[in-house]
């Protein structure tokens, strides 16, 4: 599969799953709503879900030649805890490094 469909499809996964965000919070009376679609906020992540899913989902592509339809779909949908997760464990990462450069730049050397 080519990344470009491979973005495509993971894209419109991603889309849907904001749609169907959108239609449940929609079910909520206005009161109760945490964000609509004029919030800049709201709309960053309405639109940003397809796209991170379609950038996930294009890197697979290019670097795997076995990718389906299906991986791209489901790497669409589960885009938002995917990065969370690189994210997180980039942070833990860096403090675990960063704490270890603090403890060798305290030692004195004899």
């Amino acid at each position: 599969m080519s990344t470009v469909a491979a973005f495509l499809w993971a894209a419109a996964a991603g889309l849907a799953v904001s749609v169907l965000d959108y239609a449940a919070m929609a079910a909520l009376p206005r009161r109760r709503r945490r964000f609509d679609l004029t919030d800049p906020a709201y709309l960053l992540k309405f639109f940003g879900h397809p796209l991170a899913g379609g950038l996930l989902a294009a890197a697979y592509a290019a670097s795997r030649p076995d990718a389906t339809p299906l991986i791209a779909v489901i790497l669409g949908a589960a885009a938002p805890g995917i990065w969370r997760t690189i994210v997180r464990s980039g942070a833990a990462i860096a403090r675990l490094l960063l704490g270890r450069l603090s403890l060798h730049r305290g030692q004195t050397r004899v």
